[in-house]
C-alpha cells in the first residue's frame, strides 16, 4: 500500500506517466479567447484557476471522494470515524453517471475518460488492488479512478480531494509557462496564493457520503472553450 502522503504526492506529480503534460485545463483555448492577451493581466491565470476550483474542479473532487467512500464499503474496510453512512453496494456506475450528468460537454467528458484510462493502466501496475473495483480496460472518468486509487492506498477523503484540486491548479499554471510570457517565480506565487481556495474546496467536499450531495456547479464558458479547442488544427495541448 505504501505511505499515503507519498502516494498523494505521486498522484499530484505532473511527471507521472498519465498524459498530464498534454493538458492545460482549458487554459489554451481561454488564452486564444483573450485571457492574458498581449502579456497583460497575467494574474488572470490565477483567477481562471480559482473559477475552476469553485465549479468544475469542485465537482470532480466530490466525485473522487464519493468513489473512495464506496470502494471502502465494497472492501469491507473499517472506515474512519468521520466516514458515516457507508452504503452497502458499490454504486460505481451510479457515481460515473452522476459525474456525466454534471459534465454536460461531451468533449470534456471524453478528455476526462481518456485520462482516466491512462491512470487506470498505470494504477493496475503500481496498485493492483484497483482491479477489484474497476474493469481492466475501458474509459472511466478520471476522478472515479482517482477515488478508487485513494481507497486502495489508504488516502483520506481530504487527501483525495486535495490531490484533485492541486492537480487541476498546477496543470493550468504549468501550462501558462508555455502559453504566456510568465515568469516561473510568478507562476509559483500564483499557485501558493491558491492554497486557501484549495483548502476551502477540501473542507466542502471531504465530508460527502451520498451521491445526491455531489455539487452541480458548472462553467459553461469553459465548455464552450473546450468545444472550440477540439477542432483547432494547431494547438500545444490536447485540452
Amino acid at each position: 500500500m505504501g505511505n499515503a502522503e507519498l502516494v498523494a504526492m505521486m498522484l499530484a506529480d505532473g511527471r507521472l506517466p498519465t498524459g498530464g503534460h498534454t493538458q492545460s485545463g482549458g487554459l489554451e483555448p481561454a488564452v486564444r479567447a483573450g485571457l492574458g492577451a498581449d502579456g497583460k493581466q497575467l494574474t488572470d491565470v490565477a483567477a481562471y484557476v480559482r473559477d475552476r476550483l469553485r465549479t468544475t474542479t469542485r465537482v470532480e473532487a466530490a466525485v473522487a471522494v464519493l468513489t473512495r467512500h464506496m470502494a471502502l464499503a465494497l472492501s469491507g474496510t473499517k472506515v474512519a470515524p468521520g466516514d458515516k453512512n457507508v452504503p452497502e453496494s458499490s454504486g460505481m456506475q451510479m457515481i460515473e453517471a452522476a459525474w456525466a450528468a454534471r459534465t454536460p460537454s461531451h468533449v470534456v467528458r471524453g478528455v476526462s475518460r481518456r485520462q482516466g484510462r491512462l491512470l487506470l493502466r498505470l494504477a493496475r501496475r503500481v496498485w493492483p488492488g484497483v482491479s477489484a473495483y474497476l474493469p481492466n480496460d475501458g474509459e472511466i472518468a478520471r476522478p472515479v479512478v482517482l477515488g478508487v486509487v485513494g481507497a486502495v492506498t489508504g488516502l483520506s477523503a481530504e487527501q483525495v480531494a486535495r490531490t484533485v484540486a492541486y492537480d487541476d491548479a498546477q496543470t493550468v499554471i504549468s501550462a501558462s509557462l508555455k502559453l504566456l510570457p510568465v515568469d516561473p517565480a510568478d507562476a509559483a506565487t500564483w499557485l501558493a496564493g491558491l492554497h486557501d481556495d484549495i483548502e476551502r474546496l477540501v473542507k466542502d467536499v471531504a465530508p460527502l457520503t451520498r451521491i445526491d450531495e455531489i455539487p452541480a456547479d458548472g462553467a459553461p464558458l469553459i465548455d464552450v472553450f473546450a468545444h472550440h479547442h477540439a477542432i483547432e488544427r494547431m494547438r500545444l495541448f490536447h485540452a
